[in-house]
């Protein structure tokens, strides 16, 4: 398998800023755009491969055709055809929105998906 390339899903939040475009040298212009999805097999938001002879196919297209190929053995075991990250940027130009995030068991009951874990990794703050 080459390396895939995405294209992000560009999320606007009345938090947003401008910063994403230039940090990813983007030249798509959207004010308060809060999220740049990099990687997303999530309804309604799935990234789509922009590159090689899997263009055009969505992340979770891309698993249903590559299963443990793509993620490995005892992730596509746990997992099966539900991808199971969300890779974003985050442009937090004023206070975010409170969240909720549940556990997989409150979250497979009430929204029939797996709860959220966060890991953060700051590339630049002001």
């Amino acid at each position: 398998m080459y390396p895939l390339k995405f294209e992000p899903v560009l999320k606007q939040t009345l938090w947003g800023g401008d910063k994403i475009f230039s940090y990813k040298h983007i030249d798509k212009r959207l004010s308060n755009v809060g999220e740049s999805w990099e990687l997303s097999a999530i309804d309604g938001s799935e990234t789509i491969v922009s590159n090689g002879e899997e263009k055009g196919l969505t992340l979770s297209a891309l698993l249903k055709k590559y299963k443990e190929k793509l993620i490995g053995k005892s992730n596509y075991a746990r997992y099966g055809d539900k991808f199971p990250l969300l890779v974003k940027f985050i442009d937090a130009n004023k206070d975010l929105s409170i969240q909720v995030h549940p556990n997989d068991a409150l979250a497979t009951k009430r929204h029939g998906c797996l709860g959220k874990n966060e890991m953060w990794y700051v590339v630049e703050a002001d």
